[in-house]
């Protein structure tokens, strides 16, 4: 595996890196929301306060935010002509939010998932008041699959099937698993119980449905980077080390090259990294460890 290349580096904290049609869009905590394409970056779109997360839909004309410090999901579209960004979920049945992380979005099932933690320490293993929500993008009802009980959920991942969803809690170093039932219901349990390193702050699924769990520590405990792999048994059959990259908060596999991760690391600048992992076709997802 050849070391990681950054393609993007900002004064700013980045998070939520994600690939459409070619280009990867990273959201900066000033706001920014950048595009890197052909080599080079560019401020792609701007939002007030203190974007955390970004999605884009299936016709790639539709970004969703999770907007932290504004405690909402908000809502661009490229083919209006104006720049106007739309508070589009602010609260659970009346209840404000707390301030969104992570956004998944499942075409297949007209839904979008994210998980609602408030900054940074706000949902604490003392005060265990996050959330996961699921959204209808059709009728905009909201329901809670996790409701005011998890310490700091962070990242989510979906597997290919569409119906298993994976959750970083950070506060309790742990990944817990969505299920989706024969009748809709989610039904959830913890999944891996880590050991060591602060928490797991974000997860991607490869084409090959191996779990890799990006390990979050803070620099002034450790210099090196963890990234941890599991087959669907749950077993964890091979760990990646990054030298110089201990603070990762969030990963995304490359639709159009299966073999490239990549990351985002806030241990000094926010970075965006490129990653070439093992291919997926060559990795036994069967082996045991």
């Amino acid at each position: 595996m050849s070391a990681p290349q950054i393609i993007i580096e900002q004064q700013s904290q980045l998070n939520s890196p994600i690939e459409v049609d070619g280009a990867v869009y990273v959201a900066a905590q000033n706001g920014e929301i950048i595009q890197y394409k052909d080599e080079e970056s560019k401020t792609f779109f701007h939002v007030a306060s203190q974007p955390h997360s970004i999605k884009m839909d299936n016709s790639n004309k539709v970004f969703y935010v999770a907007n932290m410090a504004r405690q909402c999901i908000q809502k661009f579209c490229q083919e209006e002509n104006n720049d106007e960004i739309i508070d589009f979920i602010n609260e659970f049945e009346g209840m404000p939010l707390l301030g969104p992380n992570s956004l998944l979005l499942s075409p297949k099932n007209n839904m979008i998932f994210f998980t609602d933690s408030g900054p940074f320490g706000e949902t604490a293993i003392d005060n265990c008041k996050g959330s996961l929500f699921a959204a209808d993008l059709e009728n905009l009802t909201c329901k809670a699959l996790a409701l005011y009980c998890l310490s700091f959920p962070s990242g989510i991942c979906m597997g290919n099937d569409q119906k298993t969803i994976y959750l970083c809690e950070t506060g309790k170093n742990r990944i817990l698993r969505f299920v989706q039932g024969n009748a809709g219901i989610y039904y959830f349990s913890v999944y891996i119980q880590f050991q060591g390193r602060f928490g797991p702050m974000a997860c991607a699924v490869s084409s090959n449905d191996l779990l890799y769990v990006a390990r979050y520590e803070f620099a002034q405990v450790t210099e090196d980077g963890l990234i941890s792999v599991y087959n669907q048994n749950g077993i964890n059959i091979d760990n990646i080390i990054l030298p110089q990259y201990p603070e990762l908060t969030g990963m995304a596999f490359s639709v159009l090259q299966p073999s490239v991760l990549y990351i985002t690391e806030n241990s000094s600048k926010g970075k965006c990294l490129k990653l070439n992992v093992t291919p997926p076709d060559k990795k036994d997802k069967d082996k045991f460890k």
